[in-house]
């Protein structure tokens, strides 16, 4: 199994001890085939349901009705010289739109997208967009004027993200979505967060009933990099502790279901301690198989069900899409506006409001959404450390 099976399944998957980069990509250069992949994404956004001439029935457009579940998408312009010199234009914001539209929730969402970027008139894909969705420029406002010198990237990030939460605010829905640009959500992405939000945020059950739920001061992160969710890669000493429970679980299962097997098969009666043994040695066996395969991919799972997803406690990092409740979002916006001068990210600026204010974060998993921006608006570069990420 280790030496066949495992390799033949497993060698394309990323976070799996068998991956092989040459198999998986067909020796093409690994920046190159992001790049392939992510073009494939931008032509299925501009084909549909971006193309249709009408405006999508699902978007709410009106301030003053309130919504259970209001999004907010931040975008700025991203084009980026390639090695051969040219421009490469990424459209992920066109992406990111065309994802959620895709989603026809069956209730009425405000959505808004934010563009930020210093030069308005050159987002072309925040102009294109501002025929099918509401599109409000920060810098095209006449009270608003663009600096002359952004020296400091995370001050803009940060006056960014509260230009787009009030706006989003602006809808009195009694949930907020923020999602950065790079954000795509996965199929039915907002079916589950809308299951997620009655069951485990406002409810949650206590045997078979739902109860009321208390989860005030609380952020929730809708995407986690991958290699964070990976086997005892987390500082939580709670997630640890699952994370190991998982493994066992696994190995335990599996075992239980080999020794079965073996019995069927095995007709002749066997001691209980020969049964014994092969029970351990596959309970082993399964468990340092979950291993190689890596509990990223074990993962998905999950996604079978809207009923498998799971709440654990976040560790710090990135925040392509939060979900805030009104309140927190209110007290998040808040705490932003009194450390505009702080030059340091927002996700750091999220940590310290957690560790010293008392709130609380938690990741759902699997992630709801995906990070697709190789290109980061920020440090103005390639991410060529986790490109294997943004396929």
């Amino acid at each position: 199994m280790f030496c066949v099976v495992l390799p033949i399944l497993c060698h394309r998957l990323h976070y799996s001890i068998y991956y092989s980069q040459t198999l998986h990509m067909g020796g093409t250069d690994p920046f190159a085939y992001a790049m392939k992949v992510n073009d494939e994404r931008k032509h299925l956004a501009q084909a549909t349901p971006l193309s249709q001439p009408t405006w999508p029935s699902h978007i709410l457009h009106d301030a003053d009705a309130k919504a259970k579940l209001a999004i907010g998408i931040v975008t700025v312009n991203r084009q980026v010289y390639i090695r051969e010199g040219s421009l490469y234009h990424p459209g992920y914001i066109l992406q990111s739109v065309a994802a959620i539209l895709r989603e026809n929730p069956p209730k009425k969402t405000p959505l808004v997208v934010c563009d930020v970027d210093l030069d308005p008139p050159s987002h072309s894909d925040a102009i294109f967009l501002s025929t099918i969705v509401p599109v409000r420029s920060k810098y095209l406002e006449e009270t608003i004027a663009p600096p002359s010198e952004m020296t400091d990237v995370f001050k803009k990030e940060k006056e960014d993200y509260i230009y787009c939460l009030k706006q989003v605010l602006s809808f009195k829905s009694e949930f907020i979505l923020m999602l950065q640009d790079d954000a795509l959500a996965t199929p039915g992405a907002l079916d589950i967060l809308n299951h997620i939000i009655h069951t485990k945020i406002e409810k949650k059950y206590q045997g078979f009933e739902l109860i009321d739920n208390n989860y005030t001061k609380t952020f929730f992160k809708l995407f986690t990099p991958t290699y964070m969710q990976n086997d005892f890669h987390t500082t939580k000493p709670r997630r640890i502790f699952v994370h190991l429970l998982e493994l066992v679980g696994i190995g335990i299962i599996g075992g239980t279901l080999a020794t079965l097997l073996y019995s069927l098969l095995r007709k002749i009666s066997r001691s209980y301690v020969t049964i014994y043994v092969f029970f351990l040695g596959s309970v082993v066996c399964c468990g340092l198989a979950a291993w190689a395969v890596s509990r990223v991919h074990l993962m998905e799972w999950r996604r079978i069900s809207k009923y498998f997803y799971i709440m654990f406690q976040a560790d710090g990092c990135c925040m392509p899409a939060i979900l805030y409740s009104r309140d927190t979002a209110m007290d998040f916006l808040k705490y932003l506006e009194t450390r505009r001068n702080s030059s340091i990210p927002i996700d750091l600026e999220m940590d310290e409001l957690v560790e010293a204010h008392g709130y609380e974060r938690f990741a759902v998993e699997p992630n709801l959404f995906s990070h697709i921006g190789m290109y980061s608006s920020i440090q103005s570069k390639i991410n060529r450390e986790f490109q294997h990420g943004f396929v």
